[in-house]
């Protein structure tokens, strides 16, 4: 595929047979390869795309080392078919039946082809039965293709893509050449809420010396929009996708403070800079890249990530100041930060990948461009740490007022939970004895949701839930459906009698608390069928009664506890105390040696 792409194809077709293991065919409209190539595509390390030594140190094409065909070759039964538009005949070569694969010398043979290539492998590891053992299943196989297959059109918006498994059309995918069409590419490969949880990204600057222009663009989620895994994160240099400690380092830095514990962001993004100033022939999957200027690159992307987090604030000004300016480089930098930059220097002295640049590369720095290169890394950070101080500031000024943060809570602190459903807590008032307070659980998160809850917000399901319910019960579910997604609720029909559920209603971040998603349903359904109609007292009053209790570790306690103290104080204490069914009690000395007497 990587190859199709460098030959300027507009169109690539994916033909898989059992997993890849019976066949692997790639079709494209390319340049295509002349005959007298032919023969040497399939010999070890014979590459077109790097004719000088020089342009080992820009390489701009997706495939360069002239490995993968040889090998292939060697334990598959391959034939290449390919015609270039100057040529009026298509030639074919076919190593199905050599003994020295990868010394391919047989004079390629004529063929009908149209313009383009048609790489064919099949029989995979038919001449090494041992490493077919480690073959994983049909299904897992495909999968592991099916993932590569989306990274590169995820890169490639302008190609068509069409992936087949077993003559079955799997993945089709026409050119995206206007915002709507890559839009709706991403929808169909990443995730159709991505983008409607997503900032925009789009950072350039050409402000650092002997860089060039470098540009951040893609897209990247919203802190409250994020993932237990860290499987919708894809970054791509040049158009080639990678996956590197410096940039990771780079975005974890930018959502520092901004994500729940154990939880990861979710981006889309790309990074256009000039090929002399990334090395990315340092891995032998190529999924790693070295940076020459690593720094100035990792304050980039740290920089690009802070602004689409931030849309309300004004571009950063990525300026240069006058060079009788003194630059205090290690204010601008955290320790944390030094710790970092000091361990890829000692990273990058050790890595020998990148040897050959060493006799050729001359630096053209003199002092003046250094301290322009370090004026503009400071500006980053000033820049960066402006913004955040003035944001912080804007947030304290426009704090509502509704809530004096210094009182003290109502419930005090937990001293635990007494059975499942129960929490202690105790508070200790001003003017008061102290008090040790009971509550009931799910009723405090019913009280807070009844409280808190917005009509129209989701909390997406990771993996989607399925109910059984009955055809007539569904029939009047799905004729309800507008109504319910704006409950939060996005239902529809797996089978006669099966309903699949990927959206529920956002509880709020309420500690613990969950919905009992099947009798939620039946009742929602048992409601419609007598009512003919979606009631939205009712429907919340089925919400509330269909909410459980999870187990809540320490930190959870203390979030619901302060969660139930502001809202009694918004409510109002006595008339929180009246309501029916009773949320907590108190007990006070005297009420417990009553209970022990």
């Amino acid at each position: 595929m990587e190859n199709a792409i460098d030959a300027h194809s507009s169109q690539i077709h994916i033909e898989i047979e059992r997993g890849g293991s019976a066949l692997i065919r790639i079709i494209d409209d390319g340049d295509g390869i002349n005959k007298e190539d032919l023969a040497l595509a399939v010999t070890r390390h014979a590459t077109s795309k790097i004719k000088t030594l020089s342009e080992l140190e820009q390489i701009i094409s997706l495939g360069f080392r002239g490995e993968a065909l040889a090998s292939i070759s060697a334990v598959s039964r391959l034939s290449i078919k390919s015609k270039e538009a100057e040529q009026e005949q298509a030639w074919m070569i076919n190593t199905g039946t050599e003994s020295d694969f990868a010394n391919y010398s047989a004079d390629p043979e004529p063929v009908a082809h149209p313009q383009g290539t048609t790489i064919e492998v099949r029989d995979l590891f038919f001449n090494t039965p041992a490493r077919r053992k480690f073959m994983r299943t049909i299904k897992t196989e495909f999968k592991h293709i099916d993932d590569i297959v989306k990274r590169i059109a995820l890169s490639q918006f302008d190609i068509t893509f069409k992936l087949t498994h077993n003559k079955k059309l799997l993945r089709n995918l026409p050119k995206a050449v206007t915002e709507k069409a890559i839009s709706q590419r991403i929808s169909k490969l990443f995730s159709p809420e991505f983008l409607c949880n997503a900032n925009k990204v789009d950072f350039i600057s050409d402000h650092f010396s002997n860089m060039g222009q470098i540009r951040l663009w893609g897209w990247v989620s919203a802190p409250q929009w994020n993932r237990k895994q860290s499987d919708w994160q894809y970054f791509y240099v040049n158009g080639r996708y990678i996956k590197d400690k410096l940039v990771n380092h780079a975005l974890r830095q930018a959502y520092q403070e901004l994500l729940p514990e154990d939880t990861f962001s979710a981006y889309l993004l790309y990074l256009e800079i000039d090929p002399q100033q990334v090395d990315v022939n340092v891995h032998p999957t190529k999924h790693e890249v070295r940076f020459r200027q690593t720094r100035l690159v990792h304050d980039f992307i740290y920089s690009g990530i802070k602004q689409a987090l931030f849309p309300q604030s004004s571009a950063f000004e990525i300026a240069s100041e006058s060079m009788n300016d003194s630059v205090d480089q290690s204010a601008a930098l955290s320790t944390h930060d030094e710790h970092y930059i000091n361990r890829y220097r000692q990273t990058n002295s050790n890595q020998h990948a990148a040897d050959y640049y060493q006799p050729k590369m001359h630096s053209s720095l003199n002092q003046n461009q250094v301290a322009e290169q370090l004026n503009g890394l400071t500006q980053l950070y000033r820049s960066a740490s402006h913004h955040l101080t003035e944001k912080t500031e804007h947030e304290q000024a426009t704090k509502s007022p509704a809530i004096n943060t210094s009182k003290e809570l109502f419930f005090g602190v937990s001293l635990g939970c007494l059975i499942p459903n129960y929490l202690m807590s105790q508070a200790v008032p001003a003017d008061e004895d102290t008090q040790v307070f009971i509550i009931h659980l799910a009723r405090a998160q019913q009280f807070l949701l009844s409280q808190l809850f917005q009509m129209g917000q989701k909390t997406p399901l990771l993996i989607p839930e399925t109910i059984n319910l009955s055809s007539q019960q569904i029939e009047l579910l799905l004729e309800h459906q507008s109504e319910l997604e704006r409950w939060g609720l996005d239902i529809s029909q797996l089978g006669t009698d099966t309903l699949m559920v990927r959206k529920m209603p956002f509880l709020c971040n309420i500690p613990g608390c969950k919905i009992n998603l099947s009798p939620f349903v039946h009742s929602i359904a048992q409601n419609i069928k007598l009512k003919n109609a979606i009631n939205d007292a009712v429907m919340l009053e089925i919400l509330l009664n269909s909410i459980i209790s999870d187990v809540l570790n320490a930190s959870e306690q203390a979030r619901l506890l302060q969660m139930l103290s502001e809202q009694i104080y918004l409510y109002g204490v006595e008339s929180a105390a009246l309501l029916k069914p009773v949320i907590w009690k108190i007990l006070d000395e005297s009420s417990l040696d009553k209970l022990l007497a």
